[in-house]
């Protein structure tokens, strides 16, 4: 199943918390810290997603910056709004795939994309994933690893191993 995901950056960024906390220090840190939990979920649930970004008073068209395999983010151009940019990409992009979420606080911008294929999602409802996928990722990099064997006899057949010892004497 074709799954992809439209963020609204700023969004996202004002109902979390701690991306909260990075906005008053930096909004550069707020946007990076956003991008690579989406980037994480994304990945992690083998997804594709965009994190869009009003850039409103730009005086450039959108830029679209590729930041994983499955994961862009968007500047919109002048004169252009996040929803105006998600919206769009709903009406091209919606054939491509089985569902779309779309996570915004705005709910005229939910009711205006919502279709069978598109469905709207709370920026607190998409958090609360976004930390259930984290705290996997945690869980699964914690896990015990395999220990790592620096003796050959441990990755090569008997028949083969013979025939290295043969040679070294």
């Amino acid at each position: 199943m074709k799954v992809a995901v439209l963020v609204d950056g700023y969004n996202l960024i004002h109902a979390s918390p701690l991306l909260k906390k990075l906005w008053e220090k930096s909004l550069y840190l707020a946007q990076e810290r956003l991008v690579r939990l989406v980037a994480n979920f994304c990945s992690f649930e083998g997804i594709e997603g965009w994190v869009v970004f009003d850039a409103y008073g730009r005086s450039s068209v959108d830029t679209v910056e590729e930041i994983a395999p499955s994961v862009k983010m968007v500047l919109t151009g002048k004169g252009k709004t996040a929803d105006c940019y998600i919206e769009r990409s709903v009406l091209q992009k919606k054939s491509d795939y089985d569902y779309m979420y779309v996570v915004t606080a705005d709910f005229a911008e939910a009711m205006t994309v919502l279709d069978s294929k598109i469905l709207p999602l709370s920026p607190k409802n998409f958090l609360k994933q976004v930390e259930t996928c984290e705290q996997r990722l945690k869980e699964k990099s914690s896990a015990p690893h395999l220990e790592f064997s620096s003796r050959m006899a441990d990755y090569v057949e008997g028949k083969l191993m013979h025939k290295l010892i043969k040679q070294r004497k």
